[in-house]
């Protein structure tokens, strides 16, 4: 049964779960289709469902891209969906909980496990739950993160039986809440929890509210959990409420680590300070000089029988005498070469983060070439290091290699446009017959690359050879259909691409076959055959 062509359809959502309907892995898809791309390589097995735990009704979701509107997830199979809430925000607390049960574990916790189903009437998005429990206890504690709102009486009456149930309960109150002023009142402050987007994903933060105080929002990643609640950076929890945390002393390694502007130099026996041959990373970015690995060790002008380091710059070489006024002179400290390579790495690794996260905002805009001259310049710092990058590092600058080289096969908007331009001639004559084509004899008629398109490339073919065609008419993309006379795979998500309405599966053969009666039905009907110039792309 085909839906209403003037039909909404109200179940568009940009939440969903990955894996299995009961998941608790929740996805995102942001509206913009520059992101999309890069959607997608997260998540190549492409199973997301309209989650129970989202409140859906559990069926698969097809992740929709658009260039002239937002994108979106859309069922795949339509039905009735009692989902209430579908906008970017409908995930936030499997978000919250699934952030820290990983934060706790991380921290060496156990028993970590988050609750989101309630009993009763509630919302599965009132509050989440995460049990943990010390090592050096015998009962768990509690993590209760409260979204939905609750008078004063019913949230002491919850606290007061979770108390009795539990070692310790730390609250999290999210922006919905309207809770955190009791806890002010109690507790001196209250601890407030939300969730931001960030790309594909969205980032869970932390924040304490003060009497009359702006919220200080920091990733959760950066805090700590105590004995006696969660140590934002700066603030440590007691029993008596917050107290800020002193400047701590420098460890002896950082002490001796040298910055390029106050360890630029070095003194050798003769008491002359000279430059210090460190690595320079900003030397491997596009366009300049790789500089050479064996430069980055400081050279010493004499063998030294116990060469650990090198000197820093305040301090002369042992058997140099002593000071002026005769006083002794304090022992040199020394820089181990090991610390140096380490700098260097460090430094590197800042600059290749940085061209990464470029990447991650722009790339998926960014010409091919573009992308390479990116990818080479991170080549570059990568091989000027001595150990390498860490492994978090690597994988993402794998995944935007393996996107440049499926670039490469894949074809331009042009090509793409170039192929729509031959497939329409040969589809409106085929549409006088209704005689449907195979993409096979779609190649051997026109190119033999058509065949072997990736099928999101196939889908954008026929869009394009689509593009014109006029609503109250049968698509000619209609014309191409899988072995056997059977309806294509792709053929609904051209439909879907074009706004049209789309058959259920169980009624996708028999809607298709009425389209190829309406083309037998109109032999004569002529189809606009619009070519795309380059002034249009």
């Amino acid at each position: 049964m085909l839906l209403p062509a003037g039909e909404e359809d109200t179940r568009k959502v940009q939440t969903a779960v990955a894996g299995s309907p009961a998941a608790d892995h929740p996805v995102y898809l942001p509206m913009d289709a520059a992101e999309y791309d890069r959607f997608i390589r997260e998540y190549p097995a492409r199973e997301f469902y309209c989650g129970t735990l989202l409140g859906g009704c559990g069926k698969k979701l097809a992740a929709r891209k658009y260039r002239d509107k937002k994108c979106h997830f859309a069922h795949v199979a339509a039905g009735a969906c009692r989902r209430a809430s579908t906008n970017e925000a409908s995930a936030d607390h499997l978000y919250m909980g699934r952030a820290i049960t990983v934060w706790l574990k991380e921290q060496k916790y156990g028993h970590v496990q988050p609750r989101y189903k309630q009993k009763g009437k509630q919302d599965l998005r009132d509050f989440v739950d995460i049990r943990y429990m010390h090592r050096e206890e015998r009962r768990e504690r509690l993590v209760r993160v409260q979204l939905a709102r609750r008078s004063k009486s019913e949230w002491e009456e919850t606290d007061t039986r979770l108390r009795e149930q539990w070692t310790g309960i730390e609250w999290l109150f999210g922006p919905d809440s309207m809770l955190a002023n009791w806890q002010i009142d109690r507790r001196g402050y209250a601890l407030r929890i939300r969730c931001r987007p960030a790309g594909i994903t969205r980032v869970v933060e932390v924040g304490v509210q003060l009497p009359d105080t702006p919220i200080d929002w920091v990733p959760l990643t950066e805090c700590r959990m105590t004995a006696h609640g969660i140590r934002l950076p700066g603030l440590e929890p007691t029993a008596d409420g917050l107290v800020p945390l002193g400047r701590q002393a420098p460890s002896p390694a950082s002490r001796s680590i040298p910055t390029p502007a106050a360890a630029g130099r070095r003194t050798d026996r003769s008491g002359e300070h000279r430059p210090l041959e460190t690595p320079s990373p900003s030397a491997a970015l596009p366009g300049g000089d790789e500089p050479n690995r064996r430069a980055a060790a400081p050279a010493d002008p004499q063998p030294h029988p116990e060469k650990t380091g090198v000197f820093t710059t305040s301090e002369t070489a042992p058997g140099s005498g002593e000071g002026a006024e005769g006083t002794p002179r304090t022992p040199p400290a020394r820089v181990p070469l090991q610390e140096i390579q380490a700098y260097h790495d460090e430094k590197a690794t800042e600059e290749m983060t940085l061209l990464l996260d470029h990447l991650d905002l722009v790339g998926d805009e960014l010409h091919l070439d573009q992308l390479q001259t990116v990818l080479r310049g991170i080549s570059a710092l990568e091989r000027t290091m001595w150990r390498g990058p860490a492994p978090e590092v690597r994988k993402r600058v794998r995944a935007w290699q393996a996107h440049a080289d499926m670039l490469l096969a894949r074809p331009t908007f042009r090509e793409i446009c170039a192929h729509a331009d031959a497939v329409r001639p040969l589809l409106s004559v085929a549409a006088r017959t209704a005689r449907p084509l195979t993409w096979t004899e779609l190649g051997t008629r026109l190119d033999g690359r058509l065949p072997a398109l990736h099928p999101d490339d196939k889908v954008a073919v026929l869009v394009e050879t689509d593009r014109a065609t006029s609503p109250d008419r049968p698509l000619l993309s209609a014309l191409v259909a899988a072995r056997g006379h059977r309806v294509h795979p792709l053929y609904a998500r051209v439909l879907d691409h074009l706004d049209r309405a789309v058959p259920r599966p169980s009624d996708a053969q028999a809607a298709w076959e009425e389209d190829l009666r309406r083309h037998r039905a109109s032999p004569d009907l002529q189809y606009a055959i619009r070519r795309v110039h380059a002034s249009d792309i």
